[in-house]
C-alpha cells in the first residue's frame, strides 16, 4: 500500500469523526414522562388491653369491697366500636361469681361507680359503644363491686373476663 493512500484513509477517517455530531447534556429536543402509581389501603383496626382487678384481702365481706380495671383501646381514627365483658365463669354476665372451685362469691362489673350500669356483652345493650375513636388511645374504667353480707369459706377465690372489642364500619352503636 502506498503512503499516499494510509494518509488519505486517515484523513477520511479524522473527517468523519469531526463530522459526527457530539451528544453533550441539554442538546435533546424532546421529552417523555410516566406517572408513578402510590396507593395505601388504611382498614379499620382496633387494639384492646385491661389490667386486672384485685379485691385484695378480707375476712368476713362485712362492707362492699370496690376495684377497677382500665380498658386501654386504640382503633383507627372514626371507626365504630363496641366493648363488651364476657360472663366470666358463671355465664351469666348479671350474676357473675369468684370461686374457690366449691364456693362462691358474687361480684358486679359496671360502667358506674354505683354499679347501676351492669358491662356485659350485648352490643348495643350493656356493652360500652362509641360511634367514632378519636385514633389515639382511650381509656375506659371497669368498676368492679362484691356487694357486702356474704360469709364464705376462706380461700383464694378467682374468675376470668374476656374484654372482647368489635369494629366494622357497619357497627352502628
Amino acid at each position: 500500500m502506498k503512503l499516499t493512500n494510509i494518509a488519505a484513509a486517515l484523513l477520511a477517517g479524522t473527517a468523519a469523526f469531526v463530522a459526527a455530531p457530539a451528544f453533550a447534556a441539554g442538546d435533546f429536543d424532546g421529552s417523555e414522562t410516566s406517572t408513578i402509581a402510590v396507593g395505601l389501603t388504611i382498614e379499620q383496626e382496633c387494639q384492646i388491653g385491661a389490667t386486672a382487678i384485685n379485691f385484695g384481702n378480707t375476712g368476713i365481706i362485712d362492707t362492699d369491697l370496690l376495684a377497677t380495671s382500665t380498658i386501654t383501646i386504640e382503633c383507627t381514627k372514626e371507626s365504630p366500636y363496641s366493648i363488651g365483658l364476657s360472663a366470666g365463669g358463671s355465664g351469666d354476665a348479671s350474676d357473675r361469681t369468684l370461686t374457690d372451685g366449691t364456693n362462691l362469691v358474687h361480684y358486679v362489673l359496671s360502667h358506674d361507680l354505683d354499679s347501676t350500669q351492669n358491662w356485659g356483652f350485648t352490643q348495643g345493650g350493656d356493652t360500652a359503644d362509641s360511634a367514632s375513636a378519636t385514633g389515639g388511645n382511650e381509656t375506659l374504667t371497669v368498676y368492679a363491686r362484691v356487694p357486702h353480707h356474704q360469709n364464705v369459706p376462706a380461700g383464694t377465690y378467682a374468675d376470668t373476663i374476656t374484654a372482647t372489642i368489635w369494629y366494622d364500619e357497619g357497627l352502628t352503636p
